[in-house]
């Protein structure tokens, strides 16, 4: 049992990361603008900087639309959606336990 308790911990604990919280977030919406992950993350040093990293793993897709202002779109890759769907799975099965 104890086992569960601190493997439950780490899990909830990923919850703090920026990127996990950016990729479930995607996993739940599809397609986004920058903006719209303000919702989830308020710094926009931090947001920029987690957006490009997960970007040159390759876990998630930007698309820009060229007009004025100019768009960016971002939603996640296949590689993203499976880290994804893991993680959720992964929330889901803790809170099912709690």
């Amino acid at each position: 049992m104890l086992f569960f308790v601190g493997l439950t911990m780490k899990i909830l604990k990923l919850l703090e990361y920026p990127c996990v919280k950016i990729l479930l977030f995607l996993l739940a919406e599809d397609e986004v603008r920058f903006s719209d992950f303000t919702e989830i993350i308020t710094s926009r040093g931090t947001l920029s900087e987690n957006l490009k990293d997960l970007e040159e793993e390759g876990l998630i897709e930007r698309r820009i639309v060229k007009s004025r202002p100019i768009k960016s779109y971002y939603s996640l890759s296949e590689k993203g959606k499976s880290i994804a769907d893991l993680l959720s799975k992964a929330l889901q099965k803790v809170d099912s336990q709690n």
